[in-house]
């Protein structure tokens, strides 16, 4: 053979190989026309008898059953897709209606389809600060749904033989973080109090790095054994005990860097997090230091 000849034979199974890897693996992000990991609405799963949680299209959701009607918290991403594939799966367990909605913050991934389910008949329950947050934020102030009803603090929804508890510890995430409390259950909705990847602080939205773990601290006086995040898996209370520590030293050392000297500017470099597995970008640093220096 020929090395042309010999050359071509090389390229075309090199450019084979290459093809079936890529069929293998699957356009990258889901492809064009395909959504990516977590942005389409999966499959409802039992946590616990009567509780039951759906992950993807937006924030983690939590279905209540009772024998009265269900109870939803979080409504994830706007759009007639997320809201029908929600009510697909929430089907599936129970042609019950849903007679109420809690949000845990105002954000658009927990509060996209609300309006669907008030047109359906619900009750949206939230913290005054979000239904405030969610009309004036431009993430938000768009989307149709605010609460129809609103607490201070503290709300006790008793329906259908069930209990749940919503509670405002103080700012963190944002400025109208809510833990809802299913009592009976021992589980608890920590929303995006604990995530899988590095927090993020929406100080814009009177979020608080500082006073980020005073909602853990009232999260940890609860009686649970489990915690829901706003994505990702069911946590423990271990798990809980051990992000509130971690947080508390991302702030105990910028509080340090602080008081030995280190400017607004300097702070990102003098704070160390690698151990933590998380990585702050440069605004986070700033605005901490803002909250640091005004204690």
């Amino acid at each position: 053979m020929r090395r042309k000849e010999f050359l071509n034979v090389v390229l075309m199974i090199a450019a084979s190989f290459v093809a079936t890897a890529l069929v293998a693996q699957g356009p990258p992000g889901g492809g064009r026309g395909g959504p990516k990991a977590g942005q389409t609405v999966e499959k409802i799963r039992l946590l616990k008898p009567n509780l039951y949680m759906i992950t993807g299209g937006g924030a983690n959701t939590l279905i209540r059953v009772t024998s009265e009607g269900l109870i939803v918290v979080d409504t994830k991403n706007p759009g007639d897709e997320n809201y029908n594939r929600l009510m697909e799966e929430i089907k599936s367990v129970s042609n019950l209606p849903v007679k109420y909605v809690l949000n845990t913050h105002h954000h658009p991934d927990h509060v996209g389809t609300n309006q669907k389910f008030i047109d359906a008949g619900a009750k949206v329950i939230a913290l005054e600060a979000l239904k405030t947050r969610m009309a004036s934020d431009p993430r938000t102030k768009d989307i149709p749904g605010l609460p129809t009803e609103t607490f201070a603090k503290d709300y006790v929804l008793k329906f259908g033989g069930a209990e749940v508890q919503a509670h405002s510890y103080g700012r963190g995430h944002t400025g109208d973080d809510t833990m809802v409390y299913f009592p009976d259950l021992k589980v608890v909705m920590v929303s995006d109090q604990i995530t899988d990847a590095t927090p993020i602080v929406d100080f814009a939205n009177g979020g608080s790095a500082v006073e980020w773990t005073q909602i853990l601290d009232g999260v940890l006086k609860l009686d649970f054994d489990m915690a829901i995040p706003g994505r990702g898996e069911p946590k423990s209370r271990a798990d809980v005990e051990a992000y509130r520590t971690k947080f508390a030293t991302v702030v105990s050392r910028a509080s340090d860097a602080i008081k030995a000297g280190a400017t607004k500017d300097q702070l990102a470099s003098q704070v160390k997090t690698d151990d933590l597995g998380w990585q702050f970008n440069a605004a986070f640093y700033g605005s901490l230091y803002d909250e640091l220096a005004k204690k």
